[in-house]
């Protein structure tokens, strides 16, 4: 079925021609198959053009999103007061400046703290020093006396030996006794150990009786009656006593009845009170028996705790005695053997072996140096770790930029877990979008695009195309780049973007209104020798205003741009050659239905499908090219380009 009819306007000269039809009808009935004849014979008057080769190119609007290349969190990272801010949203601050400083009180007496422990490490050092130069002092003061001594040795060597064998041997004795109250402490250890459990036990155990007794007391205090008696009492004392206050000669007949009322009821509610303590007293002390057994439980607990600790001590004590008694023995033990050594070598030697015993101690203290060096070194790290602490007190902007949010106040509590300041760097400003897949396929990194934020237009470059769906929009984020932004540009503002997208090269362009469609096959009308010949051809992208072919239609052609009710295969036309590329087809149908209401009223009698196809035909056909030319199309976002052959 063909379609003859394209736009708006020709839907209107249609109708029209129709309703000339119920007229003629009724006035010419015979002659109106004469008139049709007469009409199609008549040369049709329309405008042509040849087909211009070129490229079509479509853009697309979207919806984006502008936000900072660059943004920081400064977050603090410890937990204080903030003494002071000066800065407000807003504010341009450059990298190292201060943003606001918090109470460093506690860091302060933490660098005291370390300060004092390296000034105890370095009062070590000296100390240790001089220990080292009397060592020294002392170790040349015996090598001076070896002489005086080596007279002496062999007098002494036997009195000497005997002597360290028996203090050697009072050495093993101490050892094994060390050893033998280890063992005890051990197995005292582990029998105040099950004595504290055990107690551990018992204490959970009293625990829970007296919260028994406790609510066995509440319970039965409740269900006697005693807060509510113990008020009563109270609210009769206090009416007493105001009564008894009245003197005698003002106090009226009611008041002195009441009075001797209140007393009586008074009575009554202590007796009340005096039962109901009565019934309460075994609750009572079963709550004080409990309380005082846990007392005594925990009580008893804790001096199983100090037991155990105390055995500990006792036995750390008795093991660096018995360390100091190890080492003892090793020196008496060598010191023999080094005596025993001596009976048969001359006083050189034994002057040697003299020397080297003394220079033990001078070993020793040049140790004791190096450890309290090492002491110190480590007491000047906890400085410059404090120092390093107390620096974290002061915020500064780490970037330069713009102040976007402030989240702390004077007086108000920092903290590592909520950011205190906002910066953004907007030199370069980052504007995103999301597109569909067939959106996506026509960008390209480096692509110009424009922005348009409220008329302020503003050039920017493609810098990044996802790979992956957002999950939330179904479509792929697009990122780009303006480089000359303005104060226009805020952060999470929105944005018109304008992208070049679908394009097509090496095209005939012609006119969108001067393609029909036979179903879907589209097809044009081009002028040969005075008559109008069909030609159908292959169509691509179009817009608003023109379309694309890809084939069946060359530059040579004469094509017909114009509409007429009479147009079609072999019908004989007058051109008028256009030289824009802007069809005239609208007018000169109109005036072509205006003169010619005889073959238009034909047209409509035997072919009211063809009308009611060819306008929805012509609503689908600008339906789809608006799908083609923005993105907001369901079309366009899911199959890419609309073609003209509706593919």
């Amino acid at each position: 079925m063909k379609r003859y009819i394209k736009t708006g306007h020709r839907n209107v000269a249609l109708l029209l021609a129709a309703a000339c039809v119920s007229v003629t009808l009724a006035g010419c009935g015979d002659t109106a198959a004469t008139e049709e004849e007469e009409k199609l014979s008549e040369v049709i008057p329309v405008e042509a053009q040849m087909p211009v080769a070129g490229t079509l190119t479509l853009k697309n609007e979207f919806v984006g999103t502008v936000s900072p290349e660059e943004s920081v969190y400064v977050v603090p990272m410890v937990t204080a007061e903030v003494l002071s801010t000066g800065i407000s949203v807003g504010d341009t601050v450059t990298a190292g400046q201060e943003l606001c400083k918090l109470d460093t009180e506690a860091a302060e007496l933490q660098l005291a703290s370390a300060q004092a422990q390296y000034n105890s490490a370095a009062a070590g050092v000296q100390a240790a020093e001089v220990g080292y130069e009397i060592a020294q002092a002392q170790y040349d003061s015996a090598v001076a006396q070896l002489d005086v001594q080596n007279e002496q040795t062999q007098r002494q060597k036997d009195l000497t030996m005997y002597q360290m064998q028996m203090q050697i041997d009072g050495i093993n004795d101490g050892i094994s006794d060390i050893n033998e109250q280890l063992a005890d402490l051990a197995e005292n250890r582990e029998d105040a150990k099950e004595q504290r459990d055990d107690l551990n036990k018992a204490r959970g155990r009293a625990n829970e009786y007296v919260k028994q007794a406790q609510t066995a007391y509440n319970a039965a205090s409740s269900a006697f009656g005693y807060d509510k008696a113990q008020q009563e009492y109270q609210e009769l004392i206090a009416t007493v006593t105001m009564l008894d206050n009245i003197p005698p000669e003002q106090i009226t007949p009611d008041q002195a009845t009441a009075l001797e009322e209140a007393k009586k009821n008074l009575s009554l509610k202590a007796e009340e009170l005096e039962t109901i303590k009565a019934q309460l007293k075994p609750h009572a002390d079963a709550l004080q028996a409990a309380q005082a057994a846990a007392s005594q439980t925990s009580a008893a607990y804790e001096q199983a705790k100090a037991g155990i600790e105390s055995i500990d001590d006792g036995r750390e004590q008795l093991e660096e005695t018995l360390s100091d008694t190890y080492r003892s023995k090793e020196q008496t033990e060598t010191v023999k053997n080094l005596t025993e050594a001596q009976l048969n070598i001359d006083t050189q030697k034994v002057q040697d072996i003299s020397k080297r015993t003394a220079a033990l101690g001078v070993d020793s203290a040049a140790a004791q140096v190096n450890s309290a060096k090492v002491g110190a070194a480590g007491a000047k790290v906890g400085i410059d770790s404090a120092e390093y602490q107390l620096d974290m007190y002061t915020l500064t902007a780490p970037i330069d930029g713009v102040i976007e949010a402030v989240n702390v106040k004077e007086h108000d509590f920092a903290s590592p877990q909520n950011p205190a300041f906002v910066i953004s760097n907007k030199n370069t400003m980052t504007v995103t979008f999301g597109v569909s897949e067939g959106i996506r396929g026509t960008l390209r990194i480096g692509q110009k695009i424009q922005v348009d934020r409220n008329g302020k237009l503003y050039d920017a470059v493609i810098t990044e195309i996802g790979s992956m769906v957002d999950q939330t929009t179904g479509l792929f984020v697009i990122k780009s780049c303006v480089n000359t932004p303005d104060a226009s540009l805020l952060t999470g503002s929105s944005v018109k973007v304008t992208a070049e997208t679908y394009s097509q090269a090496d095209a005939l362009l012609i006119p969108y209104d001067a393609v029909y469609y036979d179903d879907s096959q589209p097809y044009v009308y081009v002028a040969e020798n005075g008559t109008a010949k069909r030609k159908d051809v292959e169509t691509g992208i179009f817009d608003m205003d023109t379309i694309t072919v890809l084939s069946g239609l060359s530059t040579e052609d004469t094509l017909i741009t114009s509409w007429s009710a009479n147009l079609r295969e072999g019908a004989e036309v007058s051109v008028q050659m256009n030289t824009g590329s802007e069809t005239g087809g609208t007018d000169t149908a109109a005036d072509d239905m205006a003169g010619s209401t005889d073959t238009a009223v034909d047209d409509m009698a035997g072919s009211t499908d063809t009308v009611t196809d060819d306008a929805t035909g012509s609503t689908d056909t600008m339906a789809g090219m608006a799908a083609g030319g923005t993105e907001t199309s369901t079309e366009s976002e899911t199959d890419g380009a609309m073609t003209a052959n509706g593919e």
